[in-house]
């Protein structure tokens, strides 16, 4: 339920209280109000009739037939129902009534006039009656015209109550709206501030109320971060594109770098092998065989550089890219066996070996950019490749399972310490030098951020016995026609 409802709600429900209490209240009084009229009326008439009675039994013994005639035109001129006076023995001397049935009721004076039931009301007082002492006069009201003037003023108290229910009513809806709405106007640029801060816009600022401070509050954040976020944003513009020119700068002489090293070792061969076949000097073999090791060292140190400089340019492009610059179908199995085929020589010069678990029939493919994909699985299996000992294992598994395409390199190396596999995806991170010979942890945060760009997740395993499985999740193209399909080895 919207805010601005639920504050309507509230304040309606709350104004709905207080009206009620008011008409309550209202209607009490005007019941009040008209039983004290009555005591007072009725105090009056028992005073007149008290004086009328004493006059009569001033100078007599017994009632006059003037003083019966008398209470008779009182009781008929006003609302009295019964007049009885008493002596002091509780002997009733006259009474006249409206109606004869009134004469036989019990009298009971001293009951509050609001808990009357049978429509009489009666009052007690204390007579002189001369020379029979003092007696009681018991008076009888009719309380009929007071209960229908009370309910009268009940129903104009309920009928104006209503119309004053409903228009506080819908007052507090109408407020409760407006109030709700003006904070409602927060929540969704609230929501959206985080996601496009660029595109932040300050709100009106109406009145001088809590809800306005709130508004310049939230005016004055959104501006902050916006400025925040631009200067931030320039900063990162800044630093990619120094990246981006020092990369480049750097490709070209790592290239010739390169060249130059490849061009130094053949010639080296060439010199370090015509003596040996001519019978040479054994020292001379032995500074052929250290400068070919140096030379060996030097062309391995610069490809690792000039694949940390094609990451470092991968990864710039991936993050200026919104998505993928194309999404084909792609046969994982053709791409194990030619990155296996592409690293079968490097893996033979270390006495390692590849070998692929892939099925035995059928294609498996996925939707995404080969290149990139291509560049991870190399990254992989370089990475396995560099941590694997003499005589080791590197294993390309792909399998498939619940829609999904798995691709894992395994190898027989040291492994990945536990603490270290939540965080090696990361940009930057080396949790083992030695782990992660000549690498600056650019890599695997390049493949980490293709697997997710193509819509898969990426991980690492301890692989058996030993060693570490990088792999990744990938959506298969058309996941409704496929079927569970493990790994079967094929040694290559």
């Amino acid at each position: 339920m919207r805010l601005s409802v639920r504050l309507a709600v509230l304040f309606s429900l709350f104004g709905l209280a207080i009206a009620a209490g008011f008409l309550i209240y209202y209607v009490g009084s005007l019941r009040r109000e008209a039983y004290s009229l009555a005591l007072q009326k009725s105090e009056l008439t028992a005073t007149a009739v008290r004086i009328i009675v004493e006059e009569e039994f001033r100078s007599a013994r017994r009632p006059s037939s003037r003083l019966g005639r008398s209470l008779e035109e009182i009781v008929r001129s006003s609302e009295i129902a019964t007049v009885v006076v008493k002596d002091r023995r509780g002997k009733r001397l006259i009474g006249r009534s409206d109606s004869a049935r009134w004469l036989s009721r019990q009298a009971r004076p001293g009951i509050p006039i609001e808990s009357v039931r049978d429509g009489i009301y009666d009052v007690e007082r204390p007579v002189d009656l001369g020379l029979l002492g003092e007696g009681s006069l018991i008076i009888g009201f009719h309380l009929g015209a007071l209960q229908g003037r009370l309910a009268q003023l009940a129903s104009e108290a309920v009928q104006g109550g209503v119309m004053a229910l409903l228009a506080i009513t819908l007052a507090a809806w109408l407020m409760g709206t407006w109030f709700g709405s003006r904070i409602e106007r927060l929540v969704p640029r609230l929501e959206g501030l985080p996601r496009d801060p660029e595109g932040f816009k300050p709100l009106r600022v109406e009145g001088s109320d809590e809800v306005s401070r709130l508004v310049a509050a939230f005016n004055s954040l959104g501006g902050s971060l916006k400025e925040e976020t631009l200067r931030r944003r320039d900063l990162e513009s800044e630093k990619r594109e120094l990246a981006a020119m020092l990369v480049h700068d750097l490709k070209t002489p790592l290239t010739v770098i390169q060249s130059g090293v490849t061009l130094l070792k053949e010639q080296l061969l060439e010199f370090s092998g015509a003596p040996a076949a001519v019978g040479g000097r054994s020292g001379s073999g032995q500074r052929g065989n250290a400068h070919r090791r140096t030379f060996e060292l030097l062309e391995m140190s610069s490809q690792r550089l000039h694949r940390m400089v094609e990451d470092v340019l991968q990864l710039s492009r991936l993050e200026e890219m919104p998505g993928l610059r194309e999404s084909v179908p792609i046969d994982l199995i053709e791409l194990a066996k030619g990155c296996a085929r592409d690293f079968a020589l490097i893996a033979a010069d270390r006495e390692q070996k590849i070998s692929l678990a892939l099925p035995k029939k059928g294609e498996i493919k996925v939707l995404g950019e080969a290149a990139l994909l291509r560049r991870v699985l190399d990254n992989f299996v370089h990475n396995a490749v560099e941590h694997t000992p003499s005589e080791g294992t590197i294993t390309i598994a792909i399998s498939v399972r619940n829609g999904n395409a798995r691709v894992g390199v395994s190898d027989s190396g040291p492994g990945v310490p536990e603490e270290a596999k939540a965080h090696i995806f990361q940009k930057f991170f080396q949790e083992d030098l030695k782990r992660h010979v000549g690498n600056v942890g650019l890599g695997l945060a390049l493949c980490e951020k293709v697997i997710r760009r193509h819509g898969g997740l990426i991980g690492v395993e301890d692989a058996k016995p030993r060693g570490a499985c990088f792999y990744f999740l990938l959506p298969l193209a058309q996941p409704d026609l496929a079927l569970d399909i493990p790994p079967a080895t094929e040694a290559s």
